[in-house]
């Protein structure tokens, strides 16, 4: 089984993702579900660190990066040997490639 470390980043935009459905829709049944949807794709990958797809898949550019879709959210994360790095979890209508690749 694989490590799966959640990075600063990708904490930040759990608790982002979690306080606007909750209190931008003011829904947090829905809040509660998508975290804990997020949490068992997140989870899954310490057994399965492949399951993604590799996002050479979306663009033309090479890079080490998979992504898994959940929910209405992309999880990119990085894999190797022994661990799983979460890098971003991001919603599919954000500029992901500019999250992922632009520092700001």
């Amino acid at each position: 089984m694989a490590q799966v470390i959640v990075s600063p980043e990708a904490r930040k935009d759990l608790i982002s993702i979690r306080a606007y459905i909750r209190d931008e829709l003011s829904n947090p049944t829905a809040a509660r579900r998508v975290m804990d949807e997020l949490r068992k794709a997140v989870e899954g990958l310490r057994s399965f660190p492949r399951r993604g797809r590799p996002l050479d898949a979306m663009i033309a550019v090479h890079t080490e990066y998979r992504y898994l879709v959940c929910e209405n959210y992309c999880v990119f994360y990085l894999e190797n040997d022994d661990s799983v790095v979460v890098i971003r979890i991001l919603h599919q209508r954000q500029e992901c490639l500019q999250a992922l690749f632009v520092e700001t």
